[in-house]
Order: structure tokens, then C-alpha cells, then sequence
């Protein structure tokens, strides 16, 4: 009787994992499908609200509903592009400034090595940077922009079938929960990095850092990483600030300040609007952000959350997968014999 109980654990382990190999394949060979699908997904629930308070109060059709949703989202593009364009050209504008005072960085390093009898040829590093690949560097940018541009259209096309689409009426109740939870992680987790990124950006506005609005936008993004996603936000502009700034108190304050944005949206207001319902294990959020990193590239890390968030709100409502909802949340315990 145990070794047929034990030889059924290791058939379903290894069935188990197969299965999970065969996910991944699936989920890495239609990955070009189904990342702008899952994105226009969650754009989807996020512009729901604003069509069905168009449908219900406003009185007006669907189609039209969905055609001013769309423009308002066009609009506020048309408002943050130009901030993030005029910050890239003073930044280019620049360069040549930042080039010298990286050569005089790189001086002033040099001398502090030679006090430990540590030997570097300056003019090796010198020419090193001058023959940067700048031009490849360039290419693959302009290379990575135009497939983002393809995908982004590809993903306005997926929302506006999806957002044209008639909502399913006669659906269960168990369905129902697990979309409401589902649409209040996206809308707080939403709403929790615009905030950030807006303070963020704000603050290194009013610092005068270069490149404040890109820095921002970042911000905003790299939030939805959990973990490590506030410490690359909070890290990222310190080149720009020392090599714009030459006090030592402005480095600081564009240090500090977003960290204690970070700090008090994450560790105290997310936790309040969430409450215990989303709580996934940080081993959980790591594993997470190295599957979805190997299957989908960046966006995969990007999206690792939300996805894990998910499948553990769809999981914990059902009883056959409840036990894997509590392992990710981490507090499942074993039995002791």
C-alpha cells in the first residue's frame, strides 16, 4: 500500500513537472501573442470604469464610450510626451559637459588609486571611452524602439477588440469574486505607482535634475517590480546627479527624498489598501520575477506580480487549489508525523 502510494506521488511529481515544462515552452513560443494580450487585458479592466460610467450615466453607446476612453488616453500621451522629449534634448544638449566631467572624474579617481600604489593608464580609459560603440548602441535602440512601436499597436488593436466586446452576464459567483479582487490589485497597484512616480518626478523637478520626467515615468514603471523594482528607481539617477551637481547636499536630497516616497507608499499605504488578500511570499515575488523574466524578456519581469497576484486570487477561491494559493502566500506548514 506505500510503495503504491509512494510510487503515485512520484508519477504525479513527475507529471507535475513535465507539465510545467511544457507551460513554459507554450507560454516562451507565443510570447509574441501573448504579452500584448495579457497587456491589453489589463488595460482593459483599468479603462472599464470609465466606459461603464459613460454607459450607465451619461446614457451614451458603447462605441462611443469606448471611443472617448481612448481619446483621453491619446491626450494625456500628447501632455507627458513633450516634458520627456524636452528633458532628453537638454540632456543631449549637454553631453559634451558630461563628457568632461566624467574624464575629470576619471582624474580625480586615478590620483586617489595612486596614493594605494595602484598604477592605471589614464590615457587607456580615455580612449576606451572615446571608442565606445555608441553607433551599435544606437542601432539596437532604434532596433528595440521600432519592435516596441509594432507590439504597442499590436496591443491597441487586442484592447479595442476586447474593450468593443460585450460583458458576459450570466457569469458564476465565484468568477465575479476573483475578477473584483483582481480588479482591485490592478487598480491599486495602479494607482500606487502613478502616485510614486508623480512624487518622484515632481521631486526631481524641483531639484533641477536633468531628465527629471524620464526618471519619473521610470519610476512609475519599474514600481510594479516588487523588491527590487524601488531600489533600481531610487539608484538610476545618482550618475546623472553627480555629474550635474557639484554640492554634495543635492546628491543627497535626490537620494533621501525618493526613498522616503518609496518607503511610506510602499511599506505603508500599499499594505493598507491591499490589506492580507494579496500577500505573496518575497522567495514567492523573487521566483516570480526569474520565470517570467527567462519566458517574457523585461515585460515578463514587469508583469510578474500582477500574473502571480492573479493566479494566486484564482487558486485561493477554489478548495483543490487553495493549498497552492497558501504556498505562495508562504504559509502553508507541513504535517508532522
Amino acid at each position: 500500500m506505500k510503495q503504491a502510494l509512494e510510487t503515485n506521488r512520484i508519477v504525479t511529481g513527475s507529471l507535475f513537472i513535465i507539465a510545467s515544462i511544457a507551460v513554459a515552452f507554450i507560454l516562451n513560443f507565443a510570447s509574441p501573442f501573448l504579452v500584448p494580450l495579457v497587456i491589453a487585458l489589463l488595460i482593459r479592466i483599468l479603462i472599464d470604469p470609465i466606459i461603464d460610467y459613460q454607459i450607465d450615466y451619461l446614457h451614451v453607446h458603447r462605441i462611443v464610450a469606448v471611443f472617448v476612453s481612448l481619446c483621453l488616453i491619446v491626450f494625456l500621451f500628447i501632455i507627458i510626451v513633450p516634458f520627456i522629449g524636452s528633458s532628453v534634448i537638454t540632456f543631449l544638449q549637454s553631453a559634451d559637459d558630461y563628457n568632461n566631467k566624467v574624464l575629470i572624474l576619471i582624474d580625480i579617481a586615478i590620483s586617489e588609486l595612486k596614493k594605494f600604489n595602484i598604477e592605471i593608464d589614464r590615457e587607456t580609459i580615455r580612449n576606451s571611452l572615446n571608442t565606445l560603440p555608441l553607433l551599435d548602441w544606437a542601432s539596437t535602440i532604434l532596433s528595440n524602439s521600432a519592435n516596441f512601436i509594432s507590439k504597442l499597436v499590436l496591443v491597441i488593436i487586442m484592447t479595442l477588440f476586447l474593450l468593443l466586446g460585450k460583458k458576459s452576464i450570466n457569469t458564476s459567483p465565484e468568477w465575479n469574486d476573483i475578477i473584483g479582487h483582481v480588479k482591485k490589485y490592478i487598480f491599486t497597484k495602479f494607482f500606487t505607482s502613478t502616485t510614486t512616480g508623480i512624487v518622484a518626478g515632481i521631486i526631481y523637478w524641483m531639484l533641477d535634475l536633468e531628465l527629471a520626467f524620464i526618471f519619473g515615468t521610470l519610476t512609475f514603471i519599474l514600481n510594479f517590480i516588487p523588491v527590487i523594482g524601488s531600489v533600481i528607481a531610487v539608484l538610476l539617477p545618482i550618475p546623472i546627479a553627480v555629474l550635474q551637481f557639484t554640492d554634495m547636499s543635492s546628491i543627497l536630497l535626490i537620494i533621501i527624498l525618493p526613498t522616503i516616497v518609496h518607503t511610506i507608499i510602499g511599506n505603508i499605504l500599499e499594505p493598507k489598501i491591499f490589506g492580507q488578500a494579496f500577500g505573496l511570499h518575497p522567495i514567492t515575488i523573487i521566483l516570480s520575477l526569474i520565470f517570467w523574466g527567462m519566458i517574457w524578456g523585461i515585460i515578463g519581469v514587469l508583469l510578474a506580480a500582477p500574473i502571480t497576484a492573479i493566479v494566486k486570487i484564482t487558486f485561493e477561491r477554489f478548495e483543490t487549489t487553495k493549498q497552492i494559493a497558501r504556498l505562495l502566500e508562504g504559509k502553508i506548514h507541513l504535517k508532522q508525523n
